[in-house]
């Protein structure tokens, strides 16, 4: 009988342990289970934002200007032709002369010269000029002056002194002339005569028939028969050159 008790108690014990012991076995995937937040955590890495480099400001380097080149003074006036030697050339090396229509034709004709006794200014010479158109056949006559291309495209008009002789006479008028590399003429009929100095001033927009002053080859005087009065007699010039206003 306590045999038969004893195999009993002993089944109802182990009847008893073995759900306990499932439940032990069962509990080990928890403890896993806990431990696997803590790994995570672990596996987490805080990655630090690295601190920004600090600024540093560099100053500009300093502007080097470049000289600045001087400014060449505006030339309001030039002279081409003073006559202060009293010889040729001109001031820029050009020739100058007398012309005539017709050298054969003794009645009529034209010289130059220079003269102390007659002049613009203290010092030198001037240019005489001696005309006669008084002649049966037509006549003009004058003075030439090479310009050798001379550029007066930054000047805007032809200045010079003229006087008449009064113990000769001198003529009303007279034509000049401005000639250029393109074959242009540019004509002015001159009236500012009298017994002294007077100046003379043509802007280049007066000359008829030019309109290119960067190449001049040629500026020439013309005493015509047509508006010589009187035929024959006698101008000086003097500071023929550009200027500008």
């Amino acid at each position: 009988m306590r045999r038969a008790l004893f195999v009993l108690g002993i089944l109802i014990l182990s009847s008893i342990c073995l759900p306990a012991c499932g439940q032990k076995k069962a509990a080990v995937p928890e403890k896993v289970g806990v431990a696997a937040p803590q790994q995570q955590v672990q596996a987490l890495k805080v990655e630090a934002t690295p601190a920004p480099a600090p600024k540093v400001e560099v100053a500009p380097a300093p502007v080097v200007e470049a000289p600045k080149a001087e400014a060449k003074p505006e030339v309001k006036e030039i002279i081409l032709a003073d006559f202060n030697t009293g010889k040729k050339p001109n001031n820029f090396g050009g020739d100058f002369g007398a012309w005539n229509k017709d050298p054969d034709d003794a009645t009529q004709g034209c010289t130059e010269s220079f003269t102390s006794d007659e002049r613009y200014g203290k010092e030198g010479f001037s240019l005489q000029l001696d005309y006669d158109v008084d002649s049966p056949n037509p006549a003009f006559n004058g003075f030439w002056m090479k310009l050798d291309n001379f550029d007066a495209s930054s000047y805007n008009k032809l200045v010079f002194y003229v006087k008449g002789d009064a113990k000769t006479g001198y003529p009303a008028r007279f034509k000049i002339e401005l000639k250029n590399a393109r074959g242009e003429v540019g004509k002015y009929y001159v009236t500012q005569i009298s017994p002294t100095w007077a100046p003379v001033e043509v802007p280049f927009s007066s000359f008829d028939g030019i309109k290119d002053f960067s190449k001049l080859t040629e500026f020439t005087v013309v005493f015509e028969d047509s508006a010589s009065r009187p035929k024959a007699g006698r101008i000086y010039m003097d500071n023929i050159g550009f200027a500008k206003d």
